[in-house]
């Protein structure tokens, strides 16, 4: 599929200009029906005027963050929020660890890039091609490029260093420990016994700036922190994360948003999916725990954040500088009584996702269904770099700019497993419903009437012809690639009466 729609890109550029003409703002289509490319994800250079001609881009990345925890990182809220733009409604679209970052690293579903779970034949570091990770179209370009915290899954000591990375320093030993971990340090292994991971990753992130901004090249730096993941001890036992010593207590007391919300501890799942429908409920003492040390975990990135933007503008580079902050995926305190990722819940997809720099309106908002793998496409087109393989997602820029940009319609979603052909449930995602199955097991809520997913309609006889039309974009999705992947399908039928 990927090689197909690469050979056939002369000729789409046929037709996008008259495909471009059908369709609005918004990605609707005036025919049902009909199917439209809505962005080109093959030439994403933005207009020269917009930006610098040879921008940064800091990237910084959180581990299982809420998209609401951003409301208790007020630094983060201050200097990038409403500096630059929140996007609204982000979305992790492969919402597990190792398979979010592989969609970062190359800028493809994982049908394309191979990682579909966190470990086994389909999962982890091993299931991804070094050489097809993204750093290397920066690198390319002339750019500086420097990696500092969690890579994917099961990278070791002993694993081949991506070939992109002028400065490599990504966590190898005790990753998720935070106090005993061991970091690659660009050639020179160093283990860190007593020190916090947050504040190392802060500190050789500034080193990396300092050092790229003195030579007068433009740099992509990646800081990937490990908070609010929870803690995994060298024994293998799982913990709540641990604050740095002066945020200890700070959210002591602290009430889960969760809480508030009516799919917490859900009465009756009978009509869920199967991972939903055999639980008990949460405990509201656990899932108190959790919140309280996860929000006090985050307190050390917010500071990092400040002194990421402080460090930037003594270097005298933060005006030619894109700074975006996300998640590898959100996480689910309870609602449907769950707690954790890897579901195809809105907890566990919804992202926070901000980009600050030259040409973006402080404090500006968009609510258009992005996702982490529009990331890649969008970096390339800030810095004006072409990518050297097709890639899944769409560039940002024109949004991030102000300007009306055409959209899909239809977002895929879909998890992974370890065992057979690594896949459990997939599906996609509209403006109005959420759909999945794994071929036996499947879900369909109606957002507008269930914004909450309390009723699972997969089995309603006045959803038949939704459910019918939302599989077949299913169904093409699952095996998209390039810019099949970025469609606008026209309306949906409504449920019958």
């Amino acid at each position: 599929m990927r090689g197909w729609a690469q050979s056939i890109t002369a000729a789409l550029l046929v037709v996008l200009v008259a495909t471009l003409a059908t369709v609005t703002a918004n990605g609707d289509t005036s025919t049902a029906g009909s199917v439209s490319l809505v962005q080109t994800t093959q030439n994403p250079t933005p207009t020269p005027d917009a930006q610098p001609s040879r921008p940064n881009v800091v990237f910084v990345l959180t581990d299982d963050m809420r998209d609401d925890d951003l409301d208790h990182m007020p630094i983060t809220r201050r200097l990038l929020a409403d500096q630059g733009m929140e996007f609204t409604d982000a979305i992790s679209p492969h919402p597990l660890c190792c398979p979010a970052r592989a969609q970062l690293a190359t800028g493809q579903y994982a049908q394309n890039n191979g990682v579909q779970h966190n470990r086994g034949v389909h999962g982890g570091f091993q299931a991804l091609d070094p050489t097809q990770e993204a750093s290397s179209w920066f690198r390319d370009a002339g750019y500086r490029t420097g990696f500092v915290g969690k890579f994917l899954n099961g990278y070791g000591p002993r694993d081949v260093r991506p070939s992109g990375w002028s400065r490599w320093d990504a966590l190898t030993r005790g990753v998720y420990d935070y106090v005993d971990f061991s970091m690659t340090h660009d050639g020179e292994p160093t283990r860190y016994t007593d020190s916090y991971i947050t504040s190392v990753i802060e500190e050789h992130t500034n080193d990396d700036i300092r050092d790229f901004a003195a030579s007068g090249d433009p740099f992509v730096v990646y800081a990937w922190h490990l908070a609010p993941h929870y803690r995994i001890s060298p024994e293998g036992g799982r913990g709540l994360p641990p604050a740095a010593p002066q945020d200890e207590g700070l959210f002591e007391g602290a009430r889960p948003s969760s809480f508030d919300d009516p799919a917490f501890n859900e009465d009756d799942v009978a009509d869920q999916p199967a991972y939903l429908r055999r639980l008990s409920p949460a405990s509201r003492a656990e899932v108190s725990a959790e919140n309280t040390a996860r929000l006090e975990a985050l307190q050390s990135v917010d500071r990092a954040v400040g002194s990421l933007v402080e460090t930037l503008d003594e270097q005298g580079v933060l005006d030619d500088t894109y700074i975006v902050f996300s998640s590898d995926n959100g996480y689910s305190l309870g609602e449907h009584r769950f707690i954790g990722k890897d579901v195809l819940t809105d907890e566990a997809l919804q992202v926070p996702l901000l980009v600050r720099g030259p040409g973006i309106a402080p404090g500006s908002t968009s609510d258009l269904p992005v996702t982490l793998v529009d990331l890649p496409a969008t970096f390339a087109g800030l810095t004006g770099v072409t990518p050297a393989w097709p890639v899944d997602g769409t560039s940002l820029v024109p949004t991030l700019q102000g300007q009306a940009q055409p959209f899909r319609d239809t977002t895929l979603i879909q998890t992974g497993r370890t065992l057979g052909d690594g896949w459990s449930h997939r599906g996609v995602r509209t403006e109005r419903y959420l759909y999945g199955t794994d071929g036996t097991d499947g879900f369909l809520y109606d957002l507008l009437l269930d914004p909450d997913r309390m009723v699972n309609r997969i089995d309603d006889p006045a959803y038949a012809q939704v459910q019918a039309a939302l599989e077949l974009r299913r169904s093409e999705l699952v095996t998209c690639a390039g810019w099949t992947c970025n469609q606008a399908f026209g309306p949906l039928p409504d449920p019958s009466p």
